[in-house]
C-alpha cells in the first residue's frame, strides 16, 4: 500500500468544486503537461502583480523579502502542487504584498493611526483542537470585546473607494470566498467551520511578515529560518501585527481585543514584549486527542494542494513541531510573570464552557456582565458540538503510536496536569 496517498479516511470527503473551477483545473492541467508551468513564481513577476492591482510602490519594511524568497524558490522547484494548487499558492503570497503595499499607504496618509491604543488586548496562545474556538467565540460575545473578524483578518486596510457608512466591499469577497472554500474543501467544515462575519484567527495579519508556518513539510530552508528566527526577529513581525490592529481599531473602534492563534505559544516572547499588558490564555488537551486532529487538518490542505498526501511525514512533522512548540512557551513562560497566563483545561471547556469564561475574566480583572451571561447561554443553546458533523481521526491514520506520543509529551502533562487517555 503506498503510504504517500490519502485512502478515504472518514475525514476526507471528495471537493465539489463549481464549473468554472473544474474549467481552469482542466486547462492548467493541459499547459502543464505541455510544459507551461503556470504560474511564474518570480519575484518581480510577484511583486508587479501586487502594485498593478493597488497603484502603489512602497511596502515598508523589507525584512519580508527574506521569507518571500525563500517560499518563491521552494514553489519553484517543487513539482507536487497541482496545477490549481500552484494558482492557489501564488495568490496565497500575492495576498500579504497587496496588504502590506495598503498598509504602508494608509499609515502615511494617516499617521495618527500609530497613535491608536491597545490596552490589556486578551489573546488565546494554544494549539487547535484544544477548545480555542468555542473559547474565542465565547470571549467575542462581551459587549466591550473588540474581536479580530474574518473579513478584517483577510485585508486589514478599507478599500480606498469605500464610502463611510455604505455597505462595505471587503464583507461580500470574504463571504464568496468562505462560500468556495466550504465547496472545494467540504471537510474543513467539520474540522474548523469559518464564518466570514464572525470571529477568527489573527494569524492571517501575521502572514503579511510571511511568518505563517505553512502545509509543506518538504520546505526545509523556510522551517529551518522560521525555527531560527530570534525573538527580536519575531518582535518585527509583532511590531506589524500591532499596526494592522491599530488600523482597525481606528476604522471602527471597539473594547479590548479578543485574540487567538497557536503562533502565540510559539512566539510568547514576542508577544508579551510587544503588548506589555496583555493577558493570554493557553488551553489544554490531551496530545493524542490534539495531534491526529491537527494531522487530518494538514492533510485535507495538502490533499487539496497536491492531491498527494505522505500521511507518515504529516504525522511525523506535526508531533515534532507541536512538541518543539510546546516546549518554547513553557520556557518563555519560566521567563515572565505566572500571572500573565491563565490556563484552560480542554476538559473543563466540556463541562462548564461559561464557567470557564467567568474564571478568565476573574484572573485577569475584566468586568462579566449580566449581558454577556444571557449571550453566552444563547450561543451555546444555538450552538451545540458537532453542529457540522463529527470530526473523526485517530493516530494510526499518520503512523502516530499512543504510548510513543504520552511518552514523548510526559513532561508536558505533568507540568499542566493534562488528563490523558488510555
Amino acid at each position: 500500500m503506498d503510504q504517500r496517498q490519502i485512502h478515504r479516511k472518514p475525514w476526507q470527503e471528495k471537493p465539489n468544486l463549481s464549473m468554472g473551477v473544474r474549467a481552469l483545473a482542466w486547462l492548467l492541467g493541459k499547459a502543464q503537461a505541455l510544459g507551461l508551468n503556470y504560474p511564474d513564481f518570480s519575484e518581480d513577476k510577484l511583486m508587479a502583480a501586487a502594485r498593478k492591482k493597488t497603484g502603489l510602490n512602497d511596502f515598508g519594511d523589507p525584512r519580508f523579502l527574506e521569507p518571500l524568497r525563500l517560499r518563491l524558490d521552494y514553489l519553484k522547484r517543487n513539482q507536487r502542487f497541482s496545477p490549481l494548487g500552484r494558482v492557489v499558492a501564488w495568490q496565497i503570497l500575492l495576498k500579504p504584498l497587496v496588504n502590506r503595499l495598503r498598509i504602508q499607504d494608509l499609515v502615511n496618509r494617516h499617521p495618527e493611526i500609530r497613535e491608536q491604543r491597545i490596552v490589556r488586548p486578551l489573546f488565546i496562545a494554544a494549539f487547535p483542537r484544544t477548545g480555542t474556538t468555542i473559547l474565542s467565540q465565547l470571549l467575542a460575545l462581551d459587549p466591550d470585546a473588540r474581536p479580530l473578524l474574518f473579513w478584517e483578518s483577510m485585508q486589514p486596510t478599507p478599500d480606498p473607494d469605500h464610502v463611510v457608512g455604505k455597505a462595505d466591499p471587503r464583507i461580500a469577497r470574504a463571504v464568496g470566498i468562505v462560500d468556495q472554500l466550504r465547496r472545494m474543501l467540504p471537510a474543513l467544515r467539520k474540522i474548523h467551520d469559518v464564518d466570514p462575519l464572525g470571529p477568527e484567527e489573527c494569524a492571517g495579519l501575521l502572514a503579511n511578515a510571511y511568518i505563517l508556518p505553512i502545509f509543506e513539510e518538504d520546505n526545509h530552508a523556510y522551517r529551518a529560518w522560521i525555527e531560527g528566527l530570534s525573538t527580536e526577529q519575531v518582535c518585527v513581525a509583532y511590531e506589524e501585527y500591532k499596526l494592522q490592529l491599530q488600523i482597525l481599531q481606528w476604522q471602527r473602534g471597539g473594547g479590548h481585543w479578543v485574540l487567538k492563534s497557536p503562533l502565540h505559544l510559539n512566539w510568547l516572547d514576542a508577544l508579551l514584549t510587544t503588548f506589555p499588558d496583555a493577558c493570554v490564555v493557553q488551553t489544554h488537551r490531551d496530545p493524542k486527542q490534539v495531534l491526529p486532529s491537527i494531522c487530518s487538518l494538514d492533510a485535507v490542505m495538502q490533499q487539496a494542494a497536491c492531491g498527494m498526501v505522505d500521511c507518515l511525514e504529516v504525522g511525523r512533522h506535526l508531533s515534532s513541531q507541536l512538541a518543539a512548540s510546546l516546549q518554547r512557551g513553557m520556557r518563555a513562560r519560566l521567563r515572565h510573570s505566572a500571572e500573565r497566563v491563565f490556563d484552560v483545561q480542554y476538559t473543563d471547556m466540556l463541562a462548564d464552557p461559561a464557567a470557564v469564561v467567568r474564571a478568565i475574566y476573574h484572573h485577569f480583572g475584566y468586568a462579566y456582565s449580566d449581558i454577556m451571561a444571557s449571550n453566552i447561554a444563547n450561543y451555546m443553546a444555538a450552538n451545540p458540538q458537532h453542529k457540522h458533523g463529527a470530526h473523526q481521526y485517530q493516530l494510526a491514520d499518520f503512523g502516530l503510536q499512543a504510548d510513543e506520543v504520552d511518552l514523548r509529551f510526559a513532561e508536558y502533562c505533568k507540568q499542566f496536569q493534562i488528563s490523558t487517555t488510555t
